[in-house]
Protein backbone atom coordinates (compact mmCIF):
# COMPACT_ATOMS: atom_id res chain seq x y z
CA UNK A 1 0.00 0.00 0.00
CA UNK A 2 2.62 2.31 0.66
CA UNK A 3 3.78 2.14 -3.22
CA UNK A 4 0.27 2.74 -4.10
CA UNK A 5 0.01 5.98 -2.48
CA UNK A 6 3.81 6.91 -3.59
CA UNK A 7 3.28 6.29 -6.80
CA UNK A 8 -0.89 7.88 -6.77
CA UNK A 9 0.22 11.11 -5.30
CA UNK A 10 3.24 11.69 -8.31
CA UNK A 11 0.70 10.95 -11.00
CA UNK A 12 -2.25 12.51 -9.37
CA UNK A 13 -0.61 15.74 -8.83
CA UNK A 14 2.46 15.92 -10.44
CA UNK A 15 4.90 16.77 -8.00
CA UNK A 16 7.71 14.85 -9.86
CA UNK A 17 8.77 13.98 -13.47
CA UNK A 18 6.61 11.08 -13.49
CA UNK A 19 3.62 13.38 -13.75
CA UNK A 20 4.14 13.47 -17.59
CA UNK A 21 2.65 9.68 -18.30
CA UNK A 22 -0.74 11.16 -16.49
CA UNK A 23 -1.10 14.86 -18.44
CA UNK A 24 -3.88 15.90 -16.19
CA UNK A 25 -5.26 19.07 -17.48
CA UNK A 26 -6.15 21.68 -14.93
CA UNK A 27 -7.28 24.31 -16.71
CA UNK A 28 -11.39 23.57 -16.26
CA UNK A 29 -13.45 24.87 -18.88
CA UNK A 30 -16.48 24.37 -20.30
CA UNK A 31 -17.21 21.71 -23.24
CA UNK A 32 -18.90 21.34 -26.79
CA UNK A 33 -17.01 21.15 -30.08
CA UNK A 34 -18.25 24.27 -31.06
CA UNK A 35 -17.29 26.05 -28.19
CA UNK A 36 -13.29 24.14 -28.64
CA UNK A 37 -13.55 25.25 -32.39
CA UNK A 38 -13.88 28.94 -31.04
CA UNK A 39 -10.44 27.73 -29.06
CA UNK A 40 -12.76 27.70 -26.15
CA UNK A 41 -13.39 31.51 -26.14
CA UNK A 42 -16.88 30.74 -25.74
CA UNK A 43 -18.31 32.78 -22.27
CA UNK A 44 -19.50 35.71 -24.26
CA UNK A 45 -21.13 33.38 -26.68
CA UNK A 46 -22.61 30.62 -24.68
CA UNK A 47 -25.60 30.40 -26.84
CA UNK A 48 -26.58 26.63 -27.25
CA UNK A 49 -27.27 23.54 -24.60
CA UNK A 50 -23.27 23.68 -23.40
CA UNK A 51 -23.87 27.07 -21.95
CA UNK A 52 -24.37 25.06 -19.08
CA UNK A 53 -20.92 24.65 -18.26
CA UNK A 54 -19.39 28.13 -19.42
CA UNK A 55 -21.51 31.06 -18.79
CA UNK A 56 -24.79 30.04 -17.30
CA UNK A 57 -26.46 33.38 -17.70
CA UNK A 58 -26.11 32.27 -21.50
CA UNK A 59 -29.00 30.27 -21.34
CA UNK A 60 -31.68 32.64 -21.54
CA UNK A 61 -30.27 32.81 -25.55
CA UNK A 62 -32.03 29.46 -26.08
CA UNK A 63 -35.60 29.26 -27.07
CA UNK A 64 -36.74 25.73 -27.12
CA UNK A 65 -35.74 22.69 -25.40
CA UNK A 66 -32.35 21.11 -26.56
CA UNK A 67 -30.54 18.29 -25.49
CA UNK A 68 -26.96 17.88 -26.47
CA UNK A 69 -24.59 14.91 -25.99
CA UNK A 70 -20.18 15.38 -26.67
CA UNK A 71 -17.38 12.30 -27.23
CA UNK A 72 -13.60 12.84 -27.18
CA UNK A 73 -11.03 11.00 -28.35
CA UNK A 74 -7.46 12.23 -26.84
CA UNK A 75 -4.50 11.50 -27.83
CA UNK A 76 -1.25 12.61 -25.80
CA UNK A 77 2.31 12.00 -27.46
CA UNK A 78 5.59 12.73 -25.00
CA UNK A 79 8.84 13.59 -26.25
CA UNK A 80 11.30 12.68 -23.58
CA UNK A 81 15.02 14.00 -24.46
CA UNK A 82 17.83 13.72 -22.06
CA UNK A 83 21.50 14.65 -23.67
CA UNK A 84 20.73 14.30 -27.20
CA UNK A 85 18.91 11.27 -27.03
CA UNK A 86 15.10 10.55 -26.31
CA UNK A 87 12.43 8.29 -26.48
CA UNK A 88 8.70 8.91 -27.64
CA UNK A 89 5.59 7.30 -25.87
CA UNK A 90 1.64 7.81 -27.16
CA UNK A 91 -1.51 7.19 -25.21
CA UNK A 92 -4.74 6.94 -26.78
CA UNK A 93 -8.07 7.09 -25.29
CA UNK A 94 -12.15 7.96 -25.78
CA UNK A 95 -14.58 9.20 -23.07
CA UNK A 96 -17.48 10.82 -22.67
CA UNK A 97 -17.10 14.29 -22.04
CA UNK A 98 -20.52 16.04 -21.78
CA UNK A 99 -24.22 15.57 -21.64
CA UNK A 100 -26.95 17.98 -21.02
CA UNK A 101 -30.64 18.97 -21.42
CA UNK A 102 -32.02 22.56 -21.21
CA UNK A 103 -35.75 23.71 -20.85
CA UNK A 104 -36.74 27.44 -21.68
CA UNK A 105 -39.97 29.13 -20.17
CA UNK A 106 -40.97 32.47 -19.93
CA UNK A 107 -41.97 34.55 -16.58
CA UNK A 108 -44.29 37.01 -17.62
CA UNK A 109 -41.89 38.56 -20.40
CA UNK A 110 -38.66 37.54 -19.02
CA UNK A 111 -36.83 34.45 -20.42
CA UNK A 112 -35.93 31.72 -17.69
CA UNK A 113 -34.38 28.57 -18.94
CA UNK A 114 -33.43 25.22 -16.57
CA UNK A 115 -31.53 22.75 -17.26
CA UNK A 116 -29.29 19.89 -16.23
CA UNK A 117 -26.21 18.54 -17.44
CA UNK A 118 -22.83 15.80 -16.81
CA UNK A 119 -19.18 16.78 -17.59
CA UNK A 120 -15.79 15.20 -16.79
CA UNK A 121 -13.57 18.03 -15.34
CA UNK A 122 -10.05 15.53 -14.52
CA UNK A 123 -9.17 12.80 -16.58
CA UNK A 124 -6.82 10.22 -14.92
CA UNK A 125 -6.32 7.59 -18.12
CA UNK A 126 -2.93 6.04 -18.74
CA UNK A 127 -0.99 3.57 -19.26
CA UNK A 128 2.95 3.24 -18.97
CA UNK A 129 5.97 1.72 -16.48
CA UNK A 130 6.74 3.16 -12.71
CA UNK A 131 9.36 3.88 -11.14
CA UNK A 132 9.90 0.12 -9.86
CA UNK A 133 9.79 -1.10 -14.25
CA UNK A 134 6.12 -2.21 -13.42
CA UNK A 135 3.57 -2.08 -16.17
CA UNK A 136 0.47 0.06 -14.84
CA UNK A 137 -2.87 1.28 -15.97
CA UNK A 138 -4.34 4.77 -14.73
CA UNK A 139 -8.47 4.98 -15.15
CA UNK A 140 -11.25 7.34 -13.99
CA UNK A 141 -11.45 10.63 -13.56
CA UNK A 142 -13.73 13.28 -11.45
CA UNK A 143 -17.09 14.70 -13.36
CA UNK A 144 -19.86 17.07 -11.75
CA UNK A 145 -23.64 16.61 -12.13
CA UNK A 146 -25.05 20.02 -11.93
CA UNK A 147 -28.15 21.81 -12.09
CA UNK A 148 -28.01 25.30 -13.71
CA UNK A 149 -30.55 28.07 -14.29
CA UNK A 150 -30.60 31.26 -16.27
CA UNK A 151 -32.75 34.37 -15.92
CA UNK A 152 -33.23 37.30 -17.72
CA UNK A 153 -33.25 40.44 -15.70
CA UNK A 154 -33.41 42.99 -17.95
CA UNK A 155 -33.77 43.25 -21.86
CA UNK A 156 -29.42 43.26 -22.10
CA UNK A 157 -28.54 42.12 -18.94
CA UNK A 158 -28.80 37.77 -17.71
CA UNK A 159 -27.75 36.05 -15.02
CA UNK A 160 -27.08 32.59 -14.02
CA UNK A 161 -26.32 30.10 -11.31
CA UNK A 162 -25.11 26.72 -11.99
CA UNK A 163 -24.55 24.10 -8.48
CA UNK A 164 -21.86 20.93 -9.06
CA UNK A 165 -21.73 18.40 -7.39
CA UNK A 166 -18.28 17.04 -7.60
CA UNK A 167 -17.44 12.46 -7.91
CA UNK A 168 -15.20 10.34 -9.26
CA UNK A 169 -12.85 7.31 -9.03
CA UNK A 170 -9.34 7.44 -9.57
CA UNK A 171 -8.03 3.22 -10.31
CA UNK A 172 -4.43 2.46 -10.30
CA UNK A 173 -3.74 -1.23 -11.76
CA UNK A 174 -0.44 -2.89 -11.91
CA UNK A 175 -0.45 -5.90 -14.56
CA UNK A 176 -1.15 -9.11 -13.16
CA UNK A 177 -1.10 -7.27 -9.59
CA UNK A 178 -4.19 -6.45 -7.06
CA UNK A 179 -5.87 -3.81 -8.03
CA UNK A 180 -7.21 -0.64 -5.91
CA UNK A 181 -9.23 2.59 -6.21
CA UNK A 182 -9.95 5.75 -4.36
CA UNK A 183 -13.25 8.13 -4.77
CA UNK A 184 -13.50 11.71 -4.73
CA UNK A 185 -16.44 14.33 -3.98
CA UNK A 186 -17.16 17.77 -3.67
CA UNK A 187 -19.36 20.75 -4.35
CA UNK A 188 -19.30 24.22 -5.64
CA UNK A 189 -21.13 26.44 -7.77
CA UNK A 190 -20.55 28.78 -10.85
CA UNK A 191 -22.13 32.32 -10.90
CA UNK A 192 -22.26 33.75 -14.71
CA UNK A 193 -23.57 36.89 -16.19
CA UNK A 194 -24.29 38.43 -19.15
CA UNK A 195 -24.85 41.52 -21.62
CA UNK A 196 -26.84 41.37 -24.91
CA UNK A 197 -26.50 44.38 -27.03
CA UNK A 198 -28.38 42.52 -29.03
CA UNK A 199 -31.81 42.91 -27.56
CA UNK A 200 -31.57 46.66 -27.94
CA UNK A 201 -34.30 48.94 -29.44
CA UNK A 202 -31.38 49.57 -31.26
CA UNK A 203 -29.68 46.45 -32.10
CA UNK A 204 -25.68 46.10 -31.69
CA UNK A 205 -24.15 42.99 -32.21
CA UNK A 206 -21.82 42.73 -29.21
CA UNK A 207 -22.48 40.73 -25.84
CA UNK A 208 -19.90 40.27 -23.04
CA UNK A 209 -20.19 37.50 -20.34
CA UNK A 210 -18.52 36.90 -16.99
CA UNK A 211 -18.51 33.66 -14.99
CA UNK A 212 -17.22 32.74 -11.40
CA UNK A 213 -16.06 29.39 -9.98
CA UNK A 214 -16.45 29.24 -6.32
CA UNK A 215 -13.33 27.66 -4.59
CA UNK A 216 -13.88 24.00 -2.62
CA UNK A 217 -12.42 21.37 -1.10
CA UNK A 218 -11.88 18.16 -3.77
CA UNK A 219 -11.80 15.16 -0.81
CA UNK A 220 -10.43 12.01 -1.25
CA UNK A 221 -10.79 9.12 0.71
CA UNK A 222 -7.46 8.47 1.18
CA UNK A 223 -6.93 10.88 3.79
CA UNK A 224 -6.45 13.91 1.91
CA UNK A 225 -8.51 17.19 0.68
CA UNK A 226 -7.16 19.18 -2.82
CA UNK A 227 -7.88 22.75 -2.01
CA UNK A 228 -9.21 23.61 -5.21
CA UNK A 229 -9.22 27.65 -6.27
CA UNK A 230 -11.32 30.55 -7.08
CA UNK A 231 -11.57 30.95 -11.04
CA UNK A 232 -12.75 33.77 -12.76
CA UNK A 233 -13.03 34.09 -16.49
CA UNK A 234 -14.34 37.35 -18.94
CA UNK A 235 -15.37 37.02 -22.21
CA UNK A 236 -16.96 39.04 -25.40
CA UNK A 237 -18.36 38.06 -29.15
CA UNK A 238 -19.07 40.63 -32.15
CA UNK A 239 -20.96 39.30 -34.75
CA UNK A 240 -19.69 40.72 -38.38
CA UNK A 241 -22.69 40.92 -40.48
CA UNK A 242 -24.69 38.09 -40.61
CA UNK A 243 -22.22 34.98 -40.78
CA UNK A 244 -18.93 35.92 -39.10
CA UNK A 245 -18.58 35.97 -35.16
CA UNK A 246 -15.29 36.58 -33.38
CA UNK A 247 -14.39 35.70 -29.65
CA UNK A 248 -12.08 36.46 -27.36
CA UNK A 249 -12.14 34.84 -23.19
CA UNK A 250 -9.93 35.54 -20.39
CA UNK A 251 -9.91 33.09 -17.65
CA UNK A 252 -7.48 33.51 -14.04
CA UNK A 253 -7.28 30.06 -11.63
CA UNK A 254 -5.82 30.78 -8.64
CA UNK A 255 -3.87 27.63 -8.15
CA UNK A 256 -0.71 29.48 -6.62
CA UNK A 257 -2.62 29.33 -3.42
CA UNK A 258 -4.06 25.72 -3.56
CA UNK A 259 -2.92 23.35 -1.29
CA UNK A 260 -3.32 19.18 -0.92
CA UNK A 261 -4.06 18.97 3.04
CA UNK A 262 -3.68 15.58 4.53
CA UNK A 263 -5.46 14.82 7.42
CA UNK A 264 -2.69 13.20 9.29
CA UNK A 265 -1.25 16.48 9.43
CA UNK A 266 0.69 18.68 7.06
CA UNK A 267 0.19 19.99 3.31
CA UNK A 268 1.92 20.34 0.24
CA UNK A 269 1.22 23.27 -2.96
CA UNK A 270 -0.48 22.08 -5.85
CA UNK A 271 1.35 24.41 -7.88
CA UNK A 272 3.85 27.57 -7.14
CA UNK A 273 1.17 28.94 -10.24
CA UNK A 274 -1.49 30.84 -11.57
CA UNK A 275 -3.02 28.86 -14.49
CA UNK A 276 -4.07 32.26 -16.51
CA UNK A 277 -5.53 31.60 -19.94
CA UNK A 278 -6.10 33.62 -23.26
CA UNK A 279 -8.63 32.20 -25.42
CA UNK A 280 -9.71 33.37 -29.25
CA UNK A 281 -11.78 32.38 -32.02
CA UNK A 282 -13.89 33.02 -34.80
CA UNK A 283 -17.00 31.29 -36.54
CA UNK A 284 -18.20 31.88 -40.00
CA UNK A 285 -21.33 30.47 -41.54
CA UNK A 286 -21.58 29.19 -45.28
CA UNK A 287 -25.03 28.95 -45.68
CA UNK A 288 -26.41 26.30 -48.74
CA UNK A 289 -29.29 24.88 -49.30
CA UNK A 290 -28.78 21.24 -47.38
CA UNK A 291 -27.41 23.19 -44.52
CA UNK A 292 -25.56 25.46 -42.77
CA UNK A 293 -22.07 24.80 -42.72
CA UNK A 294 -19.60 26.56 -39.86
CA UNK A 295 -16.48 27.04 -39.91
CA UNK A 296 -14.39 27.46 -36.89
CA UNK A 297 -11.08 28.23 -35.25
CA UNK A 298 -9.66 29.09 -32.51
CA UNK A 299 -5.96 29.86 -30.15
CA UNK A 300 -4.98 29.23 -26.87
CA UNK A 301 -2.67 29.71 -24.43
CA UNK A 302 -2.03 26.50 -21.83
CA UNK A 303 -0.37 27.76 -18.92
CA UNK A 304 0.52 24.54 -16.40
CA UNK A 305 1.12 23.93 -13.25
CA UNK A 306 4.84 22.81 -14.01
CA UNK A 307 8.12 24.74 -13.72
CA UNK A 308 11.05 25.07 -16.18
CA UNK A 309 14.69 24.82 -14.62
CA UNK A 310 17.76 26.04 -15.95
CA UNK A 311 21.19 24.24 -15.72
CA UNK A 312 21.87 24.36 -11.70
CA UNK A 313 17.99 22.68 -11.01
CA UNK A 314 17.26 26.20 -9.93
CA UNK A 315 13.14 27.21 -11.02
CA UNK A 316 13.49 29.33 -13.86
CA UNK A 317 9.74 30.01 -15.01
CA UNK A 318 6.17 28.83 -15.47
CA UNK A 319 5.85 26.17 -18.49
CA UNK A 320 3.12 27.78 -20.58
CA UNK A 321 2.33 26.09 -24.27
CA UNK A 322 -0.32 27.06 -26.60
CA UNK A 323 -2.96 25.19 -28.49
CA UNK A 324 -4.90 25.92 -31.97
CA UNK A 325 -8.02 24.43 -33.06
CA UNK A 326 -10.15 24.09 -36.29
CA UNK A 327 -13.47 22.66 -36.59
CA UNK A 328 -16.89 22.52 -38.60
CA UNK A 329 -20.37 20.73 -38.46
CA UNK A 330 -23.79 20.72 -40.23
CA UNK A 331 -26.74 22.53 -39.08
CA UNK A 332 -30.44 21.09 -39.89
CA UNK A 333 -33.32 22.55 -38.38
CA UNK A 334 -33.67 20.15 -35.71
CA UNK A 335 -30.03 18.82 -35.34
CA UNK A 336 -26.54 19.82 -35.22
CA UNK A 337 -23.55 18.47 -35.66
CA UNK A 338 -20.13 19.80 -35.11
CA UNK A 339 -16.43 18.34 -35.31
CA UNK A 340 -13.18 19.81 -33.46
CA UNK A 341 -9.67 18.42 -34.32
CA UNK A 342 -7.47 20.60 -31.26
CA UNK A 343 -3.80 20.42 -31.18
CA UNK A 344 -1.62 21.52 -27.44
CA UNK A 345 1.71 21.18 -26.54
CA UNK A 346 4.26 22.55 -24.01
CA UNK A 347 7.43 22.03 -23.55
CA UNK A 348 9.36 21.68 -20.12
CA UNK A 349 12.98 22.25 -19.74
CA UNK A 350 14.60 20.11 -17.59
CA UNK A 351 17.94 20.46 -15.05
CA UNK A 352 21.00 19.43 -14.96
CA UNK A 353 22.73 19.18 -18.70
CA UNK A 354 21.65 21.74 -21.63
CA UNK A 355 19.16 20.22 -24.13
CA UNK A 356 17.03 18.07 -21.73
CA UNK A 357 13.57 18.38 -21.93
CA UNK A 358 9.85 16.69 -21.98
CA UNK A 359 7.64 17.92 -24.27
CA UNK A 360 3.92 17.08 -24.57
CA UNK A 361 1.62 17.13 -27.43
CA UNK A 362 -2.26 16.26 -26.94
CA UNK A 363 -4.51 15.89 -30.03
CA UNK A 364 -8.24 16.24 -29.29
CA UNK A 365 -10.98 15.11 -31.25
CA UNK A 366 -14.55 16.45 -29.97
CA UNK A 367 -17.68 15.52 -31.73
CA UNK A 368 -20.87 16.91 -30.38
CA UNK A 369 -24.62 16.37 -31.44
CA UNK A 370 -27.37 19.03 -30.56
CA UNK A 371 -30.98 17.92 -30.50
CA UNK A 372 -33.46 21.10 -31.02
CA UNK A 373 -36.48 20.19 -29.81
CA UNK A 374 -38.38 23.56 -31.82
Amino acid sequence: MKKFIIILISILFCVTSLSYAQNINWNLTGAGARAAGFGGAFIGVADDATAISWNPAGLTQLIDPEFSAVMRYINDSYDFVRMGSGNTLGIGHVVPNFMSAVYPFNFGSRSIVAGVAYQQMLDFYSEGEDYYGDDYKTTGGVYTMSLGLGAQILPVFSVGVTSNVWTGTYKYEEISKDDDAEHFSGFNFNLGAMINLENLNSPLPVKFGFGFKSPFDLNSDFDYTVEMPTMLGFGGSVRLGDNLTVACDYETRAYGSSKIVYDGGGEASLSDYDLNQLRVGAEYLLVTDFAVIPVRAGFHTLPTIYSNFDDYGDVVDQVVGSGFAFGTGLIFEKIAIDATVTMDSFKQKTAETEGNYTKLSTTTFTLSGILYLN
